[in-house]
């Protein structure tokens, strides 16, 4: 806000922008300040009309489904992610959106994440620079970005309440390296913090994250902005630099009020989130009156068939038409293409692999049903169609394992799928398995297959996209972004994973994904940067020169195609660091024969490493060791270069006293729940008054089920259930009076003439 705007209005005034005005928008002020329309991402817009959520429940207009985050990585192709980021713009703009809550950053951290399938990668650089192309692509077109979720919201369990206790070169090093690149490279306009705690206190009021580390070491000047229904304490979020609450709060009003009056709060301290609210609104460009969604249905296909992996192939993909060749799997008719909740896009159209392939496959059968129940009417109608075979195109997928608000129980895919699997391989035919999925699964079942192609959760093109690869058409040059274990039980993360809503322990470190598995490759299926080609690359020539690594590919083979080469260092004794650490990759088109010079440049992340101990950044003097390979446990080319540094070592990251919080649920003397408006929904079951039960037991029973989307509703805190109710404070208040057993007390500060006063 310019200082005559801040003259001009009263504090009360200002103070109203720190909260929405609806569920999509923030708050206007007389003509001066325009209210900023939000709209979820990032795999599309989810542009709603008057009924908003925040699940994907309620619909929302038509647009293009582009690949999900977890599918668009696997193209390492940043041109790829700033063209998707355009077109979702466009439609952003043409529906008359302005910020697009959108990229997700968090890490992978374990395979059993439900909201896997938004997030980019297990990796901290990949997801920065693929990160910050997207807010770059965004922004090239009018619309600003809002990366998410800041920091550490690695799980969906309890993720109201959780607290993410992670030691201090961890957390820089793994989980806030990938904002650090987005918000240096590309300055988004705005940034969301996560629900979860970090190290006892939450993020939306985390002075350390949100002022020290987001707006003092990074320089970032835009907009904090809460998830939404992630305000715990308004007032403390505040003092550290959140600015716009979202959505609308009816509490927030007084408590701003009371804060101000109690000396809390200072006018200084509206007055800095209100400038960056009014700057966000200051980036806002008109609407957008034209959109070419029938060019963008083809980004997303093309950009599909570049994101595919190819797992496995023994020569028999691509198809050559010799032999029968038949489909089968319900998801061949209709292919998951996304994943559930807030990213939930309004597909414009969608096409079926039974459609695209038409007229190359002989024949189709269900086999199974998708909702995972046993039908063996359809099985035995598969199977026979597969005896008259010679190739068999079978169709998986995990139809409900890519969800917000719901982790995972396993890696298993349904019982009906791997078992009708298993009597097609029976019949000696060549099977060729296509899965659906935006996360890591089992592959134990892949023993049989003669070829694997991975299509994630690819958009609304990913059925094409499929067709193409598996027909010749096109060449896939997919690469795994997060490892596939050979069991759930050898990630690290496995041990502290989903032990408790309130807390989850870092305790593995920085031994996320290929970190440990490149010290340990005999406990992984496919590791990561993995993917295959219908051609060959060869690796020559490495040279360091100044500022980077050169070396040159050459398409060996009889098709055109695109490889994805990775740079890998190995760090000296010194940096106490992980067996190898990605820190660049380039992805380069040769035509068959064709050979080309690529260069890897290094950055200011390639040497660093962090002192816990001392709260900086260092270099280690020494030999570091660098790796040019077509994966993480593929290496091709090897080298070193000699660092001076300044320093001769850094301490190792401190896991062992990682202990988690203090829950903060209060209890009287015989153990009663005591509530208050942080109480989460489900710790009313042991209320202090029986309104407090049975309005819990209702609740419960309306949300039952940890595995589904209403699953995180269950450790609701009080606050946030009146925020998304629109109740007011009062009425806040009169509840949990009678929570506590003061029924009449509660029922008379509800029904009473009370109003909020003016500052």
């Amino acid at each position: 806000m310019k200082k005559q705007n801040a003259e001009k209005f009263d504090i009360d005034k200002k103070a109203s922008l720190l909260t929405g005005a609806s569920y999509w928008r923030s708050a206007s002020l007389e003509g001066e300040v325009r209210s900023v329309r939000f709209s979820d991402g990032p795999s599309g817009v989810r542009a709603q009309g008057k009924r908003g959520d925040y699940l994907g429940v309620n619909g929302s207009f038509p647009a293009t489904c582009y690949p999900s985050h977890s599918a668009l990585s696997c193209s390492w192709n940043e041109n790829l992610c700033e063209k998707i980021a355009g077109e979702i713009a466009e439609e952003a703009k043409f529906f008359g959106v302005d910020v697009l809550l959108a990229p997700d950053l968090n890490i992978k951290r374990n395979p059993l994440c439900g909201r896997n399938f938004e997030y980019f990668s297990e990796d901290p650089y990949l997801n920065g620079r693929l990160g910050a192309a997207y807010v770059g692509g965004l922004r090239a077109y009018g619309v600003g970005s809002c990366v998410k979720h800041f920091a550490a919201n690695n799980a969906e369990f309890g993720r109201m309440v959780c607290d993410s206790v992670v030691d201090a070169r961890t957390l820089r090093e793994i989980y806030l390296t990938p904002f650090e690149i987005a918000v240096k490279s590309s300055q988004p306009e705005a940034v969301m913090t996560a629900y979860n705690k970090v190290n006892g206190v939450y993020c939306n009021e985390n002075a350390y994250l949100l002022d020290t580390v987001l707006r003092g070491e990074w320089g970032f000047n835009g907009a904090v902005i809460s998830d939404w229904g992630g305000t715990h304490d308004r007032i403390a979020a505040v003092k550290a630099g959140a600015d716009l609450e979202m959505p609308s709060c009816e509490i927030t009003h007084e408590e701003i009020r009371s804060a101000i009056k109690a000396g809390i709060l200072t006018e200084d301290d509206i007055d800095k989130c209100a400038r960056r609210i009014v700057r966000l609104a200051s980036v806002v460009t008109p609407r957008a009156r034209e959109c070419n969604f029938s060019a963008h249905a083809e980004t997303a296909s093309a950009a599909a068939a570049e994101c595919a992996v190819l797992l496995k192939n023994d020569g028999t993909l691509p198809l050559d038409g010799k032999g029968k060749t038949v489909l089968v799997g319900g998801f061949a008719d209709r292919p998951l293409i996304q994943g559930g909740g807030s990213s939930k896009v309004n597909p414009k159209n969608r096409e079926s692999l039974r459609g695209c392939l038409h007229g190359t496959v002989d024949g189709f059968a269900y086999g199974y049903k998708t909702d995972g129940k046993h039908c063996k009417r359809r099985e035995k109608r598969a199977l026979k169609l597969c005896a008259e075979a010679d190739n068999v195109i079978y169709c998986m997928g995990l139809p409900k394992g890519d969800r917000e608000a719901v982790d995972r129980k396993d890696l298993s895919l349904p019982e009906n799928q791997t078992e009708l699997l298993k009597k097609i391989y029976s019949l000696g035919k060549k099977v060729i398995v296509v899965l659906y999925c935006g996360c890591v699964v089992d592959t134990s079942w892949d023993n049989g297959a003669s070829a694997l192609l991975l299509v994630g959760l690819a958009g609304q093109g990913g059925a094409r996209a499929a067709a193409d690869i598996l027909t010749g058409k096109a060449n896939p040059s997919g690469k795994l972004t997060e490892s596939f274990p050979l069991n759930l039980a050898d990630v690290p993360s496995s041990e502290y994973f989903g032990k408790s809503p309130y807390y989850t322990v870092y305790g593995e470190g920085m031994q996320v994904g290929y970190r440990y598995f490149s010290a340990h490759p005999e406990k992984i299926k496919y590791p990561f940067g993995y993917g295959l080609s219908y051609t060959r690359f060869v690796y020559s020539g490495t040279k360091t020169e100044s500022g980077g690594i050169s070396f040159n590919i050459k398409n060996d083979g009889e098709a055109d195609g695109a490889e994805a080469a990775q740079l890998y260092v190995r760090f000296p004794d010194g940096a106490n660091a992980p067996f190898i650490q990605l820190k660049g990759f380039t992805k380069i088109f040769l035509r068959a024969g064709e050979s080309k010079k690529a260069f890897i440049p290094f950055d200011e992340y390639t040497f660093r490493s962090y002192d816990g101990e001392n709260s900086r950044w260092v270099e280690v003097a020494g030999k570091y060791t660098f790796y040019i390979g077509a994966s993480s446990q593929d290496m091709r080319l090897v080298g070193v270069v000699e660092r001076k540094g300044a320093h001769t070592s850094v301490p190792a990251e401190k896991t062992d006293g990682l202990t988690p919080f203090v829950c903060e649920i209060k209890r009287d003397a015989k153990g009663r729940v005591i509530a208050d408006e942080y109480t989460p929904l489900c710790e009313l079951k042991n209320a202090v008054g029986i309104a407090g039960r049975v309005f819990s037991g209702l609740a419960l029973f309306a949300v039952r089920g940890k595995d589904t989307v209403y699953g995180s509703m269950r450790h609701l805190p009080l606050r946030t259930l009146a925020q998304f109710g629109s109740f007011k404070r009062k009425t806040l208040r009169g509840m949990i009076l009678m929570f506590n057993g003061k029924f009449f007390k509660g029922l008379n500060e509800i029904f009473s003439n009370k109003t909020d006063g003016d500052i």
